[in-house]
């Protein structure tokens, strides 16, 4: 092995280190110059705020590379699983809790923008209006993100993860108006290429007597980050994989916040 081949090994196990150590909140002085504590110097109180969680799974059944030093995990899915779950560790982000932080919000965002196994990372977002009796621009703003970088059946699995996500907004408690934070994970194989995706927005809901949390009229953000897995780069760090929590993608899916919840059923999201 050449001396510049092991300091570009050393240099990438290196970055792998220092993204898995995450990052940390800014100073109190920053926050204070961004506006982002009280009066009495603490944080904002954050308790209109909830998060909701989900993941979906899919593919072609196309054909992946060897494992090789990886057999252990016993699939590509599962590596890829374990690496969202050492992204969520980094960060501090509990994937089956629909209380909100400010800054884990971010700082899993950040995480997954930067992940050292992820190449062709793309972002994009559409902005759309919805009401309450209308939920379909989403799914249109969703289809359009993703349509191109995921299978038919991966699409239809995030369109019934977002509707459990929605039954979690309109059964989880909160205050007569909250904001509820949506957060749609996305792992899905297509011609050899495994994909990691992360899909975010924000809606604000209001709890009407009689009828329970509805979303007001509003335009929305619809964010996607998407990338793929560098297979030769996990099979170089094997060993530092094989350190970490392990997860397959069963414990991905299930571990979110809305895994147990049934689709939402309301008109608004139309056919």
């Amino acid at each position: 092995m050449s001396t510049l081949i092991r300091e570009q090994l050393r240099r990438e196990a290196l970055e792998i280190a220092m993204w898995a150590e995450g990052r940390q909140a800014p100073p109190q002085e920053m926050l204070a110059k961004l506006g982002l504590l009280g009066p009495d110097g603490c944080e904002l109180d954050d308790s209109n705020q909830e998060t909701g969680v989900g993941n979906a799974y899919g593919g072609d059944n196309s054909g992946l590379p060897s494992l090789g030093p990886l057999a252990s995990f016993g699939s590509w899915q599962s590596v890829a699983a374990t690496i969202l779950r050492k992204t969520e560790d980094s960060a501090g982000f509990d994937q089956s809790s629909t209380a909100f932080d400010v800054f884990q919000w971010i700082i899993f965002a950040l995480q997954f923008e930067t992940m050292p196994f992820l190449v062709n990372i793309t972002g994009d977002s559409r902005s759309v209006s919805i009401s309450s009796l209308s939920l379909s621009p989403a799914i249109s703003a969703v289809t359009e993100l993703v349509g191109g970088l995921v299978t038919a059946d991966t699409l239809t699995g995030i369109i019934n993860s977002l509707k459990k996500i929605g039954q979690l907004a309109v059964q989880n408690k909160g205050l007569q108006e909250k904001d509820s934070n949506v957060q749609q994970g996305v792992l899905t194989v297509v011609n050899g290429d495994l994909r990691l995706g992360l899909l975010r927005t924000t809606v604000q809901m209001e709890y009407k007597t009689g009828k329970g949390y509805q979303q007001l009229n509003q335009q929305i953000t619809v964010s996607r980050l998407f990338g793929s897995l560098d297979y030769d780069m996990c099979i170089r760090n094997a060993e530092t994989l094989l350190e970490w929590d392990g997860q397959d993608v069963n414990g991905w899916v299930n571990g979110a916040s809305s895994s147990n919840y049934p689709p939402n059923t309301s008109p608004a999201w139309g056919s």
